[in-house]
């Protein structure tokens, strides 16, 4: 039972790491938190439903990606950007309207039944893993969380845009004295952010169903790892995620009935203890 619950935990942390990184990492540049982030995590669901239904899944994979980058671009440019110099509140609500707005569009063209995308046949089928039969598309879908994780911390560590990113999520004001360019690396992150919805998303299809109210559900989710994590923080977003996964999974099955509530009492705990988060990020204002 232990080693079920730390499988499913993992395979829906790897998930959420994707995505919740990416929250963490447009707050760190723009201090801003992208309400419109589950918005793109849907359309990277139904674009890969869409492109996995012509091409098969390991190509939807690698086009969805692409598509939500451009997207990020996009968004870089049209919002981000011109919305500047206006306040936190200000540029969150814009980005929760564009977010309802694509929601509602996805609804328009696909309507409102749930869809799914087959796995490939190479994952398919279950594998015994230490006494433990378990589906191989989630031991997959947990490799691509790992390699996510050590993707994002060679990147932060080993390169001068991670180390940049770093200096301006820590202290902004001292990182801008300091010569650095936030715009041009929020344009990296931004698009970078997308493509990992993207991902995420097509990820999703064969785990989770799809639906038109994926983008509410998982934006929640990711808010309260970001905050539990320490909002700007990138290895406070993953230890949440991990932490998040479990508390999930472990209230399904032994809570069932409050099941729904037990995030929210994670996240209070933790917030009393630190209001910084788990990786001392910085407080919202």
């Amino acid at each position: 039972m232990i080693a079920l619950l730390i499988a499913n935990s993992l395979a829906l942390a790897s998930l959420l790491i994707m995505l919740a990184s990416g929250l963490a990492l447009i707050y760190g540049l723009r201090d801003v938190i992208n309400f419109g982030h589950g918005a793109l995590y849907m359309l990277g669901a139904y674009l890969g439903y869409t492109v996995a239904k012509v091409t098969g899944f390991w190509l939807a994979l690698l086009i969805v990606p692409i598509l939500l980058a451009l997207v990020g671009i996009v968004f870089e440019f049209l919002v981000l950007r011109p919305l500047k110099s206006r306040s936190h509140i200000e540029v969150a609500l814009v980005t929760l309207g564009l977010g309802i707005i694509l929601g509602q569009i996805i609804i328009f063209i696909y309507g409102g039944e749930a869809r799914s995308i087959e796995a490939p046949a190479i994952l398919s089928g279950s594998v015994t893993l230490l006494g433990l039969s378990y589906p191989v598309y989630r031991v997959f879908l947990i490799l691509m969380g790992l390699g996510s994780c050590v993707s994002l911390a060679i990147w932060l560590r080993f390169t001068s845009s991670g180390l940049f990113v770093r200096a301006v999520s820590q202290d902004p004001g001292v990182a801008r004295m300091m010569g650095i360019n936030s715009d041009q690396l929020s344009l990296l992150v931004t698009s970078l952010s997308a493509a990992f919805a993207g991902i995420a998303g097509v990820l999703a299809g064969p785990y989770l169903s799809i639906d038109p109210g994926m983008d509410v559900v998982m934006i929640v989710d990711c808010l309260i790892i970001v905050v539990i994590g320490g909002t700007g923080s990138i290895a406070g977003a993953i230890i949440a995620a991990l932490l998040f996964g479990f508390v999930q999974v472990a209230g399904s099955v032994f809570l069932p009935n409050v099941a729904a509530l037990v995030p929210y009492v994670l996240l209070m705990v933790v917030l009393l203890i630190a209001p910084g988060g788990i990786g001392r990020g910085r407080v919202l204002s």
